[in-house]
């Protein structure tokens, strides 16, 4: 059956070459760099990493002949953060692009300004509003196409296909002039729901889509037991999701012909933001819990230059791709204001990576999670609820054994250490009462506290209303640490943490259409731009 796919994707390369753009030479010192995040993308369903169906033969071909990592996490299970961390190298907790009414800071270096700095001629194709220009993705892109889903609704009908993302980055590639390096990144979106991919690819792993199967909401819809699918029914949705896995997999084998077509040296890094759930914790779809279905997404890196057929287990994160890739074109490794590391494929790095703390965060909808994998265990840590679960994700690898009952010290060792790593950037100037429509972290999790002067407190999530009533004083604020106000000088509060940069408003009919998929915030189109 492998064979069969394998000759089909080869057939189908073979055939897109006589009609796509042909490149130039490229440069003799300097290879081309390509970066694929393919959005909702499991690492355990690509062959590659053990996946019982074909659905992968371009990227498996990619991964023999390069490097796999096979512990890649994402620090977001959703995309706006994610990408955020993989085109900067911060944690959401560094740049705090959290939710879809903030957006990076200008003065935040990005890779494709590096990049452009070190001679690159840089290009981005996307195929989601939430890595279009409406959040800033355009910066440092000499050709940036975001087919108009900043201001129009394209992709939330999944209309921008990965098809449509490959001929765009190959018209770019082919016009540029011999000898010039390029960096491409190219973002698709067919592997997120609705998983419908074009032409026969839907029947490829299972029937066709008929009109009576389950269409998704969101998450909370699904986790109500009167609306869980039935096994039968994700069995479907999983082969339309591998179905359309392998869409974008034959897509992406075109740019590498055209590549080898013209002689041209490349080095490919394949990736995705998060993963999806399929009925693990007793949903489907992704943004509201940090389990693995959701953060262990696949990293390959391979092309010219790099070991072949080299396999790393030790811990990375999607925060590494950014000055990796920097340090690929040269750069200072301080050129980016990275939280993530340089990886090295060719030297043994298991030592200092395993040593690194890897902290991740969700705060859609009401949702209020924290999770951290450090040392060999990861955490969970509902801040709503107050509930934990902890695991030992290399023997479960798919977090099926929760061991907090049994090991209630790692839990609450695991819980300071996400205190620490988030610091305390609220100070109180006198002494009074801290309350909020969030959490506040101070040695656990409180609804309110008494503060003294100088005692310091963790408010979550990030956008989080805090109130502060002095002693014998009235209530100031709310105050913000994202999307609002900070306190004044004359207040009883001081915040001293970093934030998001810019607020992003979108249109009235952008948040209905967002909504309807279950994408939004509450006050999606309302808010006004914070000062």
């Amino acid at each position: 059956m492998k064979t069969v796919f394998v000759l089909a994707t080869l057939a189908a390369a073979l055939s897109a070459c006589s009609s796509q753009p042909k490149l130039q030479a490229g440069s003799p010192t300097q290879p081309d760099v390509v970066l694929i995040s393919v959005d909702t993308l499991r690492a355990d369903h690509l062959s590659a990493y053990g996946h019982d169906r074909p659905t992968s033969p371009f990227f498996d071909r990619l991964a023999a002949g390069g490097v796999r990592y096979d512990f890649a996490r994402s620090a977001s299970p959703w995309t706006l953060p994610a990408h955020t961390t993989m085109l900067t190298g911060q944690l959401p907790l560094t740049h705090k692009v959290v939710e879809d009414q903030l957006r990076l800071s200008a003065e935040t270096p990005v890779l494709p300004e590096v990049m452009k700095a070190q001679g690159y001629a840089t290009g981005g194709f996307v195929a989601t509003l939430y890595v279009s220009r409406l959040f800033g993705f355009e910066r440092g892109f000499d050709r940036f196409e975001d087919f108009g889903v900043h201001t129009e609704k394209a992709n939330l009908g999944g209309e921008v296909v990965a098809g449509d993302v490959v001929d765009q980055a190959l018209k770019w590639w082919g016009s540029l002039p011999a000898g010039q390096p390029a960096f491409l990144f190219l973002h698709v979106y067919d592997v997120h729901y609705e998983y419908d991919p074009p032409g026969d690819y839907g029947k490829r792993f299972d029937r066709a889509p008929e009109k009576s199967d389950p269409k998704y909401k969101n998450y909370h819809h699904f986790s109500k037991v009167k609306n869980q699918l039935t096994e039968a029914e994700f069995a479907h949705q999983r082969a339309q999701y591998d179905e359309s896995i392998l869409y974008v997999d034959d897509q992406f084998a075109r740019l590498e012909a055209a590549a080898k077509a013209a002689g041209r040296q490349v080095r490919f890094v394949i990736t995705s933001d998060h993963g999806e759930e399929f009925g693990e914790r007793g949903s489907w779809g992704h943004a509201h819990t940090l389990f693995a279905e959701q953060l262990h997404v696949p990293l390959i890196l391979s092309g010219a230059g790099l070991p072949a057929g080299k396999v790393v287990t030790a811990p990375v994160g999607t925060q590494d791709i950014a000055p990796t890739l920097a340090a690929w074109a040269g750069a200072a490794p301080d050129s980016l204001k990275a939280d993530g590391l340089i990886l090295d494929p060719s030297s043994n790095q298991d030592a200092a990576l395993a040593g690194r703390p890897f902290p991740a965060e969700t705060t859609r909808f009401k949702t209020n999670r924290l999770g951290l994998y450090e040392a060999g265990l990861r955490l969970e840590w509902d801040l709503e609820s107050g509930q934990s679960w902890l695991y030992d994700p290399h023997a479960d690898p798919k977090e099926e054994r929760d061991l907090s009952a049994d090991r209630p010290e790692d839990v609450a060792r695991l819980q300071g250490r996400l205190e620490a790593l988030h610091g305390m950037p609220w100070e109180a100037v006198t002494a009074g009462a801290v309350s909020t429509d969030g959490v506040l972290l101070q040695g656990g999790r409180h609804s309110a506290l008494q503060v003294e002067p100088g005692g310091r407190f963790l408010a979550l999530p990030f956008d989080a209303a805090v109130r502060f009533t002095p002693v014998g004083g009235a209530q100031q604020g709310p105050y913000k640490a994202n999307g609002g106000e900070h306190p004044g000088a004359d207040a009883g509060l001081r915040y001293q943490g970093g934030a998001a940069g810019a607020a992003t408003v979108m249109d009235a009919e952008t948040c209905k259409a967002l909504a309807a998929l279950g994408y939004i915030q509450e006050g999606c189109g309302e808010a006004e731009p914070s000062p």
